[in-house]
């Protein structure tokens, strides 16, 4: 890319250092799981929930056999109408688990009560990650976006 002497808007910035980081795939799997009730509608997000993105495959946690199996028919359609409002084939495939989907009254979602804490590793490497942006106010932003981002998956997929 060549440079000239303006400066570059800040959007674009941005997103070279969100293209660089891979930051723009990871938002996409985050609005996917905030899309799936809207995408499901009502009835199916009373029996589902999403649990994490993981190289484009995105798990559901689905309470009985029986909608495992209706929603494993309406796969395809799922990932179709997620793709279409992610603007790219971002969802490549669903996996469904069996276990509970627990939800408040209103269908909203009961908000954790544990703390999730990061070990030092993981830590290290969101360091690393980010050790290549100069500007410290964007890389402030990048880590709490990284670190939110770690945590989100260790409270949806807990290690054993």
């Amino acid at each position: 890319m060549k440079r000239n002497s303006f400066p570059s808007p800040v959007g674009d910035v941005l997103e070279r250092v969100f293209n660089k980081l891979s930051l723009d795939k990871k938002i996409k799997e985050m609005k996917a799981l905030n899309l799936w009730e809207e995408v499901t509608g009502e009835k199916i997000s009373r029996h589902s929930f999403p649990l994490f993105v993981r190289k484009g495959n995105l798990f559901i946690k689905v309470d009985s056999s029986g909608w495992l199996t209706q929603l494993t028919y309406l796969k395809n359609e799922i990932i179709s109408r997620l793709n279409q409002r992610l603007g790219g084939g971002s969802i490549k495939n669903i996996y469904f688990r069996l276990g509970e989907v627990k939800k408040e009254r209103k269908g909203k979602i009961k908000a954790a009560q544990v703390r999730i804490t990061l070990r030092k590793e993981e830590l290290a490497r969101i360091k690393e990650r980010l050790k290549e942006v100069k500007n410290k106010p964007i890389q402030r932003v990048l880590s709490r976006i990284l670190i939110k981002d770690r945590k989100i998956k260790k409270e949806r997929s807990p290690e054993p």
